[in-house]
C-alpha cells in the first residue's frame, strides 16, 4: 500500500502529498509534477493513473491527497496548477458535466500547459475545452505514459544543464 502523506498523516496511496513536504526545493531538488483532473466518482481510476505516472519518477497532485478537511480548494488548486508542470484529465461520463475539471482544464489552459486527455467510455468531443486536443483512450493509457518517460528524460537532461553538469 502507500506511504504515509498529507498534513494528517492519513495514508496515500500515491505516495507523500505536497503538504508533507514543507522545505523549498532549489532547482536540482524539483520533481516534475502531473496534476489528475477527474470526477470524484472516478477517483480510484485517477489514483491509479497516479501510481503509475509515481513510477516513472514524476510527483502527482491529485485532490484525494492533496486535499484535506477545511482547505480552500479553489486556492489549492490555483497553487496546484501554477506548481505543476502538466495535467492528465480523466475524461469520463462523470467528469464531463464537472463544473470543477472544466475549471482545472480552463486553468491549465490559461497557463499554457500541456493538457492530455484520457478517454474512459467517451467519444473525444465529451468535454468542450479539450477540443483540438490529441486524447488517448484509457485502454492505451502505456502510450500517454511511455511520452510521459521522454519528457521526464528531458526535464531531468535540462535540469542539469542548468545546473551546468
Amino acid at each position: 500500500m502507500g506511504r504515509v502523506g498529507g498534513r494528517h498523516g492519513r495514508r496515500s496511496p500515491i505516495g507523500r502529498s505536497r503538504k508533507a513536504t514543507r522545505a523549498p526545493a532549489t532547482k536540482a531538488q524539483k520533481r516534475y509534477r502531473v496534476f489528475i483532473s477527474h470526477s470524484s466518482a472516478d477517483t480510484w481510476v485517477a489514483q491509479v493513473i497516479g501510481e503509475k505516472i509515481e513510477k516513472l519518477g514524476a510527483a502527482v497532485w491529485i485532490d484525494a491527497n492533496d486535499l484535506s478537511g477545511g482547505d480552500y480548494v479553489s486556492q489549492e488548486i490555483i497553487t496546484a496548477v501554477h506548481t505543476c508542470d502538466e495535467a492528465v484529465v480523466l475524461v469520463t461520463p462523470f467528469s464531463v458535466s464537472s463544473r470543477w475539471v472544466s475549471a482545472e482544464i480552463g486553468a491549465f489552459l490559461s497557463h499554457g500547459k500541456r493538457v492530455t486527455p484520457i478517454l474512459n467510455h467517451v467519444k473525444r468531443q465529451a468535454i468542450l475545452p479539450l477540443q483540438g486536443l490529441k486524447a488517448i483512450d484509457l485502454n492505451d493509457l502505456q502510450r500517454f505514459l511511455m511520452e510521459l518517460k521522454k519528457r521526464l528524460a528531458r526535464a531531468r537532461a535540462g535540469e542539469e544543464q542548468d545546473d551546468g553538469t
